[in-house]
């Protein structure tokens, strides 16, 4: 599964971006996610994390951006979204 999108669907790909304002690696994020704060913009599980387990993936897809993502972790698949994302130069921008 390859996945591409914004906030709904990051898995911690802005936690490796260098100046991103937009991260979710902290408290209250993750507390009931089974590993805690991961770059997920939610309090749990996110749509691709549900859906990889009803396809019976053996593990969360990874984060394109983590340096940790390569070889055998990419079997099945690998997440390029990002929250803030947009097709505009002004998306995610600063006010």
């Amino acid at each position: 599964m390859f996945v591409f999108g914004s906030s709904l669907v990051d898995n911690g790909n802005n936690n490796f971006l260098p100046n991103s304002i937009a991260t979710a690696d902290y408290s209250p994020y993750g507390a009931d996610f089974p590993l805690g704060p991961s770059g997920r913009f939610t309090n749990g599980k996110n749509v691709i994390d549900v859906l990889g387990e009803k396809l019976r993936l053996p593990n969360y897809i990874p984060p394109f951006n983590d340096p940790s993502t390569n070889g055998s972790e990419i079997l099945h698949g690998v997440n390029f979204a990002s929250g803030g994302s947009g097709i505009l130069d002004v998306t995610g921008a600063p006010a």
